[in-house]
Parts: structure tokens; sequence; C-alpha cells
């Protein structure tokens, strides 16, 4: 895990590593989207598999019909 710090105006640098794994550089979008109490951050594109997305994700003890759900409203 790394972690960053917020300037004042709510601004934070994206660890190199992240940067390189989403493909994404100086002038790149990424999109933020809130998933149960979990922040995912990726590049700008419509996802096209959401469940997909999901079932490649961490393992949780929660309800996969609802989570799926509310992935799929989440990300649209």
């Amino acid at each position: 895990m790394q972690t960053t710090r917020l300037t004042s105006k709510y601004q934070t640098t994206m660890p190199e590593e992240v940067r390189k794994k989403l493909g994404v550089g100086a002038g790149g979008e990424v999109g933020w989207h809130i998933v149960k109490q979990f922040v995912v951050v990726d590049r700008h594109q419509k996802m096209n598999d959401p469940v997909g997305f999901l079932a490649g994700q961490i393992r949780l003890k929660v309800d996969a019909v609802k989570l799926v759900r509310e992935a799929r409203e989440a990300f649209g």
C-alpha cells in the first residue's frame, strides 16, 4: 500500500506505480468510483464488464448479487 497527502486544495499525487499500472500520464483522466466502502480509481473509460472487474478483486464476505447490482449502478 502507498499513501499520499492531500493539499489544501484537496489535490494529491498519484504514485508512479499506480500511474504505470493504469497507463495514464500527465493530462490523462481517471475515474473515481465508490463501491461499498471502497474507492476504485481507473482509467476514465466505460466499464464493459463490471462483474468481471469485481470477480478479479479481493474476496469479501458480502452478498455477491447485491454487490454486483450496486456496482452496475455505480459504474453506469
